[in-house]
C-alpha cells in the first residue's frame, strides 16, 4: 500500500513512519510533508493509497490547514482513502471532517493502538472514529437540540480565533467573506453564550479546539 503522511511535528512524522515501518513490506512510504503546502505538491506528484495527516497545519494559503485543506484534497482526489491524526476533540469539527469525506479520525494518543486497525476499516470503505471520539459524537447527536451546539464551520472560526488570527485574516484562510466570518463568530458565541474574546479562549482551551 502507497501511504504519504503529513504532520507539522517532526517526532509525530518520525512516530508515525515507524509505526507503519514496523509492518513489513506491507505500507510503502513514498512520501512526508510538513506543511499544507508540501502535501499538496507531493500529492500531485506521487499517485498514493492512502494519506496519513493531521488536521492542523497552519499556512499561508487557505488551502493548507484544516477543513479548507481536507475538502480541497477530497475534491482533487476523490478516490483517496484518508485517515486523519490530531490531538483535536471538538466533535463538531470531526463531524466537519466525515461531511468531507474523511474515511477515519485516530486522537494522537492512540495511535499506536489504533493505527492499523483504523486502516484496515477505511480501507474496507468504513468509517472509523477512536473511541473517546465515537463517544463524543455520540453525546453531542444526543444534546443536538440544547444550547452549545455549534456547526463544524463555527467550530472552525472560534479555533482560528483562539490562535489569535483576526476575522479578516480567517476570512482570507477559510475562502469566506468577512462578513460571513463575522456572523460566524457572532452565532457561535450566542449559542455558547459567551460575552468576550477571553470566554471564547477558555471554551476552545477546554473544548479540544487546539
Amino acid at each position: 500500500m502507497r501511504v504519504i503522511i503529513s504532520d507539522d511535528h517532526p517526532v509525530v512524522l518520525m512516530g508515525l513512519k515507524a509505526a507503519l515501518q514496523s509492518y513489513g513490506d506491507r505500507f510503502s512510504i513514498i512520501g512526508e510533508a510538513s506543511n499544507g503546502r508540501e502535501l499538496a505538491s507531493l500529492l500531485s506528484r506521487e499517485p498514493c493509497d492512502l494519506l496519513i495527516t493531521d488536521f492542523s497545519m497552519p499556512g499561508d494559503q487557505p488551502s493548507e490547514d484544516g477543513l479548507s485543506m481536507l475538502a480541497g484534497i477530497r475534491e482533487n482526489y476523490p478516490k483517496l482513502s484518508i485517515l486523519v491524526l490530531t490531538m483535536l476533540r471538538n466533535p463538531a469539527l470531526v463531524q466537519g471532517m466525515l461531511a468531507i469525506g474523511v474515511g477515519g479520525v485516530v486522537d494522537k494518543m492512540a495511535m499506536t493502538r489504533e493505527l492499523i486497525l483504523a486502516i484496515d476499516v477505511i480501507c474496507a470503505g468504513r468509517i472509523y472514529l477512536s473511541e473517546r471520539t465515537r463517544k463524543q459524537i455520540e453525546e453531542t447527536v444526543i444534546a443536538n437540540n440544547e444550547p452549545g451546539s455549534i456547526s463544524p464551520r463555527e467550530a472552525e472560526v472560534v479555533r482560528f480565533l483562539a490562535q489569535g488570527l483576526t476575522v479578516s485574516e480567517i476570512a482570507r484562510r477559510t475562502g469566506r467573506s468577512v462578513k460571513t466570518v463575522s456572523q460566524q463568530k457572532r452565532d457561535a458565541m450566542r449559542k455558547l453564550g459567551l460575552d468576550g474574546d477571553k470566554q471564547l479562549y477558555d471554551y476552545a482551551r477546554s473544548n479540544g479546539l487546539f
